[in-house]
């Protein structure tokens, strides 16, 4: 090789050199700021739930529902409700209904567990009624209808009475399916 040969060689090695760090430092660079901000973004994604259960929900003091079994309609509220990374406070959840056997109370689901309408309880032939489907459930949730569309009896949540108040764990269960899964 001659000395024209080596320089043109030697050029280019740095020529590459020079171009290939420019690029790889640019790239780590780059890389860096979105790195750096990953854990931020995926930090409500990645938490674990730990194994928690459904949070008990009061409702209402026990004196309030008829001895006799009547279904009683209420409110659900949330006192505290976490999403990604807000907390919002007393949130409408949803509805049941309660009735007492004594001192143990049952939680019904209004949502039909069909399409989720709104189940009613009608009181002139003591059972509950979902109109989008005209399907019937008797007071123990059970489906009345013959052909009813709905694929379960109604959807009823955990309770418990302490200190004269009724709890219930609240929970909403995926629609039309056999199985009673809850969504959340």
């Amino acid at each position: 090789m001659n000395e024209k040969d080596e320089k043109k060689k030697s050029s280019n090695n740095r020529r590459n050199f020079v171009i290939t760090s420019t690029i790889g430092a640019s790239a780590a660079c780059a890389l860096f700021p979105f790195a750096s901000g990953l854990p931020s973004v995926l930090d409500p994604v990645t938490k674990k739930s730990d194994g928690k259960q459904v949070p008990w929900t009061k409702v209402t003091a026990l004196a309030t529902l008829p001895e006799d079994g009547t279904p009683t309609k209420f409110e659900v509220i949330l006192e505290k409700v976490t999403d990604a990374w807000t907390t919002y406070t007393n949130i409408p959840a949803g509805a049941v209904y309660l009735a007492r056997n004594g001192d143990e109370v049952t939680a019904y689901n209004l949502k039909c567990p069909h399409l989720g309408c709104a189940i009613d309880y009608r009181k002139n032939s003591n059972d509950y009624f979902c109109p989008c489907h005209n399907s019937t459930f008797a007071l123990d949730g059970s489906i009345t209808t013959e052909n009813s569309p709905s694929p379960r009896g109604m959807d009823t949540m955990e309770t418990k009475v302490e200190g004269g108040l009724v709890w219930i764990r609240f929970q909403q269960f995926r629609p039309n399916v056999s199985e009673k899964i809850p969504l959340s």
